[in-house]
């Protein structure tokens, strides 16, 4: 469970941010702008939990998951903007993290 005051000092954070260059006008305004800023908050919070229970195998499983619908992403890009670049990038890091996880099935089978 996250500490309240963690997730206090990341919606004020938050707030700041969100109202630096624009001020709500009405108290109702801050409050309903700082309540969105500490939802915010809370649910970054338990993502982070959730995240720091999940194991290497998980985590990766994830990432690769993320970076191929990244793909998809990419090569929905109009045709005037180049795509060969990212493309390659986004293979190459499926691919290395697609060898780890087999090395690592294969370490744990022997």
């Amino acid at each position: 469970m996250p500490a309240r005051s963690d997730v206090m000092t990341t919606a004020w954070m938050l707030y700041r941010r969100d109202t630096r260059l624009r001020r709500p006008s009405t108290a109702a305004a801050r409050r309903r702008w700082f309540a969105r800023a500490l939802s915010t908050a809370w649910t970054w919070e338990r993502q982070q939990a959730t995240d720091a229970t999940k194991t290497e195998a998980q985590s990766r499983a994830e990432r690769i998951a993320n970076l191929r619908l990244e793909l998809l992403r990419i090569d929905a890009r109009p045709f005037g903007m180049s795509i060969a670049r990212d493309r390659a990038m986004l293979t190459e890091e499926i691919l290395h993290l697609s060898a780890t996880s087999l090395a690592s099935i294969a370490q744990m089978a022997a």
